[in-house]
């Protein structure tokens, strides 16, 4: 896995074990959406399972590399 991805999973993974209260860690993920090559905001998902094999859903934002396009 390349360290942006990596960073990316940790920073987001913490942020919602933050809010849901929990300390739920990563085990194994099981999907993660791509970065798209479009110039804007583009809706991503990130699917893992915890310690416990309980399936966690991430939905967030990321920014495209805008391979292609301006």
């Amino acid at each position: 896995m390349n360290i942006k991805l990596l960073s990316l999973v940790l920073l987001f993974t913490a942020t919602g074990a933050l809010a849901a209260g929990g300390t739920e860690d990563v085990q194994h993920i099981v999907s993660i959406t791509p970065v798209p090559g479009s110039c804007q905001v583009e809706p991503a998902t990130l699917v893992y399972l915890d310690s416990q094999g309980v399936s966690h859903t991430l939905t967030y934002s990321v920014m495209g590399t805008c391979q292609g396009g301006v």
